[in-house]
């Protein structure tokens, strides 16, 4: 088992099918109220190219697709991608998907119009290439061009993160998941361990937790201009403690 802060976490917990029970997708109706949010937010129109950089298994993709809107999902996860195109030909729906990582995306500069980072993508990696992602999602943007990043509001992760907690694996075993807040790397770590035997580890996350000043210095830095912080899809002010914390963003 990798260790917490191994780098690369996120490559090995996508690829199981674990993924699906413990990250706590949301059921669709919040995913459809969340895509009705998304494009209220954007003024989202056909005809605009739209990326979506770390789409997992397409919950937002392939409902934007099925109203008719163009747009290419990225991933790196083989198996999200694959369950993403499985759920994308039972719809009858024409998606493209890319395998790749957000800090070095295979997409042309000023490629999209709009660009989406949704469900807490950003933090996995270290600070740098955190900066890479928002760097090359501001490379693909066109000038002028939207970008909606949803992430976490540190402030509620760390007063709200689980301390023992038990949760159920794909297959139906008990795991006792465990959060901790590791100051000085600035990460929120997660294990799943065996509830009768805790060094039995099943899996690790480690996420890097930014405050607002921070993630606005580094939406900055990446050429972008905030115009509005969100709590909710539907358009809830963000005010400092609520666990979702949604930038509204121009490419500068």
């Amino acid at each position: 088992m990798m260790p917490i802060h191994s780098r690369t976490w996120w490559r090995e917990f996508f690829e199981s099918p674990d993924a699906f029970a413990l990250s706590c997708f949301p059921e669709p109706p919040e995913t459809a109220a969340q895509v009705r949010g998304i494009k209220k937010l954007l003024d989202l129109r056909r005809g605009q190219f739209v990326a979506d950089i770390c789409c997992g298994h397409g919950r937002h993709l392939l409902p934007l697709v099925a109203e008719g809107h163009e747009v290419v999902g990225l991933d790196v996860s083989a198996m999200m991608l694959r369950v993403a195109g499985h759920l994308a030909a039972e719809q009858q729906l024409p998606v493209r998907l890319v395998r790749g990582v957000a800090q070095q995306l295979p997409f042309a500069d000023g490629a999209f119009d709009v660009v989406l980072n949704l469900f807490n993508s950003l933090g996995y990696m270290d600070d740098g290439e955190n900066q890479a992602v928002l760097d090359e999602i501001g490379r693909c943007l066109k000038p002028g061009g939207k970008f909606l990043l949803d992430t976490r509001n540190k402030k509620f992760q760390i007063l709200y993160a689980p301390y023992r907690q038990l949760v159920s694996l794909a297959d139906g075993r008990a795991a006792l998941l465990q959060c901790k807040y590791d100051r000085d790397a600035g990460r929120l770590d997660s294990t799943w361990s065996n509830p009768g035997n805790p060094e039995d580890v099943y899996c690790t996350a480690s996420i890097r937790l930014y405050g607002p000043p921070q993630i606005e210095a580094m939406l900055a830095a990446a050429g972008f201009t905030v115009r509005g912080t969100f709590s909710e899809y539907d358009g809830s002010p963000f005010v400092g403690f609520e666990r979702q914390l949604i930038y509204l963003c121009t490419r500068t």
